[in-house]
């Protein structure tokens, strides 16, 4: 593995110019999220940054890839499970998609911020679409099992389509979760989501 002129290995130096990059859009906007700014940050040289990434449209995007990882590693986690029952799987994976860490302002600010992009950057757009894809289908193995294990199996096109159903719910109560400050507010809308996937589905969860 090749390491960068501080000592670190190359990885570990990308992750750290993300996440300058990440602090940056935050309080910056993307706009204004320059290579110079990026690199003041980080406490780096700009060259060090193209070393990696060549250009700043490259950092954007991996700034982006690294958002959506964050807002959805518990959730991911849940649908690679294999431990419990499908029921018990699906309400783990509605709790971790509304639940701290994924449900954080910061998270819905960088989110926004990027998908207010994905409309004129094609780059954006394409990592928009391919993480949704890859995310929907990763569930729709859950969804599917869920159903097999009622005894109601779906065909493939019911089990795509339901996940779409899935995920729109959640998508909202995810935001509302990221602006609600109070704990007890967020369990709440956990429990709201629970509960409005369970009538959705016509399961108890």
């Amino acid at each position: 593995m090749q390491s960068s002129d501080n000592g670190l290995p190359d990885s570990g130096r990308q992750r750290d110019l993300i996440e300058a990059t990440l602090e940056c859009i935050a309080e910056l906007g993307i706009q204004a999220t320059s290579v110079r700014a990026v690199a003041a940050r980080a406490g780096v040289s700009n060259g060090l940054i193209r070393h990696h990434f060549d250009a700043k449209a490259n950092l954007i995007v991996a700034a982006y890839r690294r958002t959506i990882e964050l807002i959805t590693a518990a959730s991911m986690r849940e649908l690679t499970s294999t431990e419990g029952t499908p029921h018990e799987r699906l309400r783990r994976f509605i709790v971790a998609t509304l639940d701290a860490p994924a449900s954080d302002y910061r998270m819905l600010s960088l989110w926004a911020t990027f998908v207010s992009q994905s409309r004129v950057d094609p780059l954006i757009a394409a990592v928009r679409d391919q993480s949704y894809l890859d995310l929907r289908r990763a569930t729709e193995p859950l969804i599917a099992a869920v159903f097999e294990a009622e005894g109601r199996p779906l065909s493939a096109a019911e089990v795509e389509n339901t996940t779409v159903i899935v995920h729109a719910v959640l998508d909202g109560l995810w935001i509302e979760a990221c602006l609600n400050e109070a704990p007890s507010g967020v369990e709440k809308l956990i429990q709201l989501g629970i509960d409005s996937i369970a009538k959705l589905l016509d399961v108890r969860l």
